[in-house]
């Protein structure tokens, strides 16, 4: 069990939701203040922040990447995509001091080493691995250095990098999840969270990739204990990823939906509802007379049947009647009880 503010992360807590605002935020002061401000009254759990560094990111700062939004296709240098998304260190701390006014949990992926120390400073709960620094071990342990609950993302990374990953990790407070660009749902492979749950006994979460609730809620179903969701203030802005993330008031709705799927869960047990209950005694059968019979008769097999309603004697135990004598006149379609025979 992991915990982030007040909140626990794993079995018997909540499903944690988390707001991916990376690259939706675009990189503007006021436009991330005003979705850590909409993720709380969206009923968020957190918000995660992601930390970026074009320079220690990329080696080659000519790479071109093409992405789709509301108004079509667009193609951009990632280096300078990425320099967008970046805030200073003291923009930094307004926005954290945003959330810690609205009392909104928040925590931030981060993709060079030099951003954990700075995410130190601000007082970093907990960190995220991106799965594209999978095998960046230098800055899996410098996060693992500070104590802090990880968040893993997995994504293409197969399962002894995953070992791997967490032998490099000098504590277990370490949440994996499943995450995947996969282009066809049958590639979506949900299972792998209770899977991962029991293989390596962590807690499993799922990031989704985009607008699509259904996926959400089949990990809700799989035993997701964490659920990461773009969220945008305008899907239609021209930038990365917002035309895959949800508007406030789609983010809202989608809370309650995760939320009463979660209710449906219910236990680990075979527990019939108080209603299921109530309708039993009601519609199951029960042992009843198929004949009237007098006080004295002994009973034989075929004065007896199985029919509603359910609140008497269970006709599994109809033979336990044969050969008995009636304690009292009776007659057809009656309920009969231990009493009425000896």
């Amino acid at each position: 069990m992991i915990q982030i503010g007040n909140r626990g992360i794993g079995p018997g807590h909540p499903i944690f939701i988390a707001v991916e605002a990376g690259s939706t935020c675009n990189g503007d002061l006021k436009t991330a203040m005003a979705m850590a401000t909409a993720a709380k009254e969206c009923g968020a759990d957190a918000i995660k922040w992601q930390m970026i560094c074009p320079d220690d990111l990329m080696s080659d700062k000519t790479v071109q990447y093409t992405y789709d939004w509301a108004g079509g296709t667009k193609t951009e240098n990632m280096y300078e995509m990425f320099k967008a998304l970046t805030f200073t260190p003291a923009q930094w701390q307004e926005i954290v001091a945003h959330c810690d006014r609205i009392k909104l949990p928040w925590y931030t992926s981060v993709d060079y080493i030099a951003g954990v120390d700075l995410s130190e400073q601000l007082g970093c709960p907990m960190y995220k691995l991106s799965s594209w620094d999978a095998r960046n071990f230098p800055l899996i342990k410098r996060m693992a250095a500070t104590g802090k609950p990880m968040q893993l993302d997995l994504g293409p990374v197969i399962e002894a990098e995953v070992a791997t990953m967490l032998a490099a990790i000098t504590h277990r407070d370490v949440l994996l999840v499943h995450c995947t660009h996969a282009k066809i749902k049958q590639e979506f492979n949900l299972r792998a969270i209770p899977y991962m749950a029991e293989k390596f006994q962590l807690s499993v979460g799922w990031s989704s990739e985009g607008r699509d609730w259904i996926p959400d809620f089949v990990a809700v179903g799989q035993g997701a204990c964490l659920i990461e969701k773009r969220l945008t203030l305008k899907s239609t802005h021209p930038g990365h990823h917002h035309m895959k993330a949800l508007e406030p008031h789609e983010f809202a709705a989608w809370v309650q939906m995760v939320r009463s799927a979660e209710a449906m869960l219910g236990e680990y047990a075979v527990k019939p509802s108080l209603e299921d209950l109530r309708q039993k005694s009601l519609w199951f059968t029960s042992i009843i007379t198929n004949c009237d019979f007098k006080i004295g008769d002994v009973i034989t097999r075929d004065m007896l049947c199985a029919k509603r309603p359910g609140h008497g004697i269970s006709p599994l135990y109809m033979d336990r009647f044969i050969g008995k004598v009636a304690t009292r006149d009776m007659a057809k379609d009656e309920v009969i009880g231990w009493q009425d025979v000896s």
